[in-house]
This record gives C-alpha cells, structure tokens and sequence, in this order.
C-alpha cells in the first residue's frame, strides 16, 4: 500500500474509516528521523516561578526584570522574561516566567533610576532570590522581550522531509499600553513551502468570551490586499473564534508565501509559487527576502483581566493550515496536535511524530532547503544540527538528552545565514 492510499481515509471524520494500525506503520516506516524515543513530548520549556525579595538597598528603582542572559556581557543579548514596574525595597515579587529546558541560568535584574543594573544570577531550581549579594553592572537597558521561534512541515497528515523551514515564525509578547492588553509580535521569517499555506494563533486556556478584542497594531494584516478569495478563513477578522464557538485565535494570514512577495496572479487566479529564505541563492523559485512582523493587540474583557497574570508565550499555540485530500487541516505544535480550531478531520495516533516545533530562541536558525533538521540512525549523525553530545538525532532518540541541540548547527552551508 502507498503511503497516499494508505492516508485517503484521514480525510472522513468517520472514525469508523481510519485504520489506526495502517497509519501507525506507514508513519512509523517512512518518518525519516530514528529512531524516536517512544515517550518524546518534543517539549522545550517548562513554566517557572521564582520569588524575588526586593532587599538590596537600591533607592529609586524603575523595574525589576528576569532576564535570559547578563546584562552586562558581551557575548550574548539579554531577553526579558518577565517584568514588574517600579519594585519597592521590602517588598517580594512572585516573578513567573517560561525556561527553555536547556537553560540552567538565568538572571534576575533590577534598573535603578540612574541607568545601573543590580544583577544576581540563579539557577533555574531557584525558588526565592535576594539582592544582598547583588553585582552593580553598567549595561543598557533590556527591552527586547523572550522571542520563540516556530518552524514548521507543510506535509502532515503525511510525513515530509524535515528541514523545518516550509514556514517559519518568529514570535514576542509583552504587556499592551493598558492594564488588560497584551502584545503579541509575530515575525513572518521564511516560507519554504510548495503550497498555500494558512496561519493562526490559538490562545490556549483562554475562550472567547475572556477576549474584547484583538486587532493589528498599525492597523493593516500580513495579507492586506491578497488578490483572490479566501479559503482557508471564513473572514478576515483578525480574532476568530473557533468551530466549537469557545476557542479564541489570531488569524494571522491566508498565504504565508504571498505576504512575502506580494505576487501577482495569473488571469487564471494562479499564484506562482517560489520558496523564500530557504536558500542561499536567488533565481525564479528562490528568493531573499526580508522579514516582516506585525502586532497583535488582545484586550481582554475587564471581568478576565486578572487571566493576564498568567498569559505568558506558552499560552499561544501558533499553527498553519494546509489543503490535504480535498480538507483542510492544521498543523500544531506536538502538545496541542488534536487541536483542531477550526477543521474537523479524523486524527489519532500514539506516535510521537512531529510536524511542528517551538525552539526557545529568536536566533534560530533553520535549515536550508532539502537539508535534514537532524538524525541519529546505527550510531551516525546527520543534519543540520549533528554535534555530538548537542545533536537533534540524540534529542530525538532520547529526550533528556542534547536538549540544547538548537544552539549547535554544524555547517553553515546547511542552515539560513
């Protein structure tokens, strides 16, 4: 059986139409990444909380900050992952915050009003951090807010070739300009696909009725002045709400690929498809393009505002919708796979496949087309991130190990600048 016809009934959402066993072997036969640690949940953060008592005899303080990194070092850009305006000396402030699992320290910064930074680095078991035994840096001030990147297959419900970039997102949040809003800031990066790919952000925990709003910031979408019918989204309102009328989303855009290049259609109504930032050459398919990012603006309803004290970046389950066998369906991260928001399909299985990923880095960078994320099969490295010790393949094969692999691509040659 072909690994088409042995899918052809995913598309029912008659359970009664989908071999388990059948999908099961094909998957597990023609995944091209193994081998799989069984119980793998792909899972590259973990929600901390951290007690910071205020007690280091500052005076005048404007904000108290966890931050990824030194604020005073060289070596690498500070990211803030949580915040609390104008701490007051005496005082504890619970800080809650989103660790990547590979990260095992991290820093906990309070500015002063004359531009210093009182530093205390602390390991991520830390439960409670005092300022007596603070370091006085100067450093300029961290504004830029802990960046994930999601990157993404084009081919699920079947298997694809796992380079991982056929659309890839980076994305922020911090606090809006009023008490109940937040920002989300998405950044639309590189678009590897061959067909028209769709994206959206569940915000998960959250229903319709917590949300007031949700706009673009400058008011216009990533796909302002698409040239033909939308497809994939009834509207184009950027909130959504979901097909069971309670899941809430950001509809980001309905082509991932045509927000890049603006193409034009043919009288047919066909858009050209070319990859972008996929490749370290440009020709008619391939093409270098910058980035583009927008904001979204969620103003939760004055009766949920309290909600915002635990909205952090693993409450948005970012996804891309594609056209398979005649329905659409959508790509989720592993933890939010069943999802669902807005398609109905038949899908279930115990295999820990991925066609989704969160790396927890701004400065990921993806592969280039054609060029394997990783693999580890009779004791042999592959890919683009195959160090050993730091390898995707040894993450694969066990989860506890190499969890740090993003930080680690082996040539240069296989992934994007």
């Amino acid at each position: 059986m072909t690994l088409l016809a042995g899918l052809t009934v995913l598309t029912s959402c008659n359970k009664e139409m989908f071999d388990q066993n059948i999908y099961d072997e094909i998957v597990n036969t023609t995944f091209p990444i193994e081998p799989v640690d069984a119980t793998h949940t792909w899972t590259t953060t973990t929600r901390r909380s951290v007690v910071v008592n205020v007690n280091g005899k500052l005076g005048e303080m404007e904000k108290l900050q966890i931050l990824t990194a030194d604020p005073s070092s060289s070596s690498s850009t500070p990211q803030i992952m949580a915040e609390e305006k104008n701490p007051v000396e005496g005082r504890s402030y619970t800080m809650l915050y989103i660790a990547p699992v590979a990260q095992k320290t991290f820093y906990a910064a309070i500015r002063t009003i004359d531009g210093k930074y009182a530093v205390v680095p602390f390991e991520a078991t830390a439960q409670q951090i005092n300022f007596t035994d603070k370091s006085i840096v100067n450093a300029a001030d961290v504004t830029k807010w802990q960046e994930f990147t999601y990157i993404f297959e084009e081919n699920f419900p079947e298997p694809g070739d796992y380079d991982f970039n056929d659309c890839v997102m980076r994305i922020s949040m911090q606090p809006g300009n009023k008490k109940n809003q937040v920002k989300v800031n998405v950044t639309l990066a590189a678009v590897g696909a061959s067909i028209a790919l769709s994206g959206a952000i569940k915000l998960v925990n959250y229903t319709a009725d917590d949300i007031e709003s949700i706009e673009v910031e400058d008011g216009s979408a990533f796909d302002d002045g698409y040239p033909i019918p939308l497809k994939a989204f009834s509207s184009s309102e950027t909130m959504q709400t979901g097909q069971n009328g309670s899941d809430v989303a950001i509809r980001l855009f309905e082509d991932a690929m045509w927000c890049l290049t603006k193409e034009n259609p043919d009288d047919a109504g066909y858009i050209h498809r070319i990859k972008v930032n996929v490749t370290t050459e440009e020709n008619d398919d391939n093409k270098l393009i910058t980035p583009i990012t927008k904001t979204f603006i969620i103003t939760f309803k004055e009766s949920s505002s309290s909600m915002l004290n635990n909205f952090l970046l693993d409450n948005l389950d970012p996804f891309i919708i594609a056209m398979y066998n005649g329905n659409f369906w959508e790509t989720h991260t592993y933890n939010y796979r069943l999802a669902k928001v807005f398609y109905d399909y038949y899908y279930q299985t115990t295999l820990p496949m991925i066609w989704a990923l969160c790396v927890p880095t701004g400065t990921f960078r993806w592969p280039l087309e054609s060029h394997l994320i990783g693999n580890y099969k009779d004791g042999v490295l592959t890919g683009a991130y195959r160090e050993y010790g730091h390898s995707f393949g040894q993450w694969a094969a066990d989860k506890t190990q190499s969890t740090d692999w993003y930080f680690y691509s082996t040539l240069s040659a296989t992934i994007y600048k």
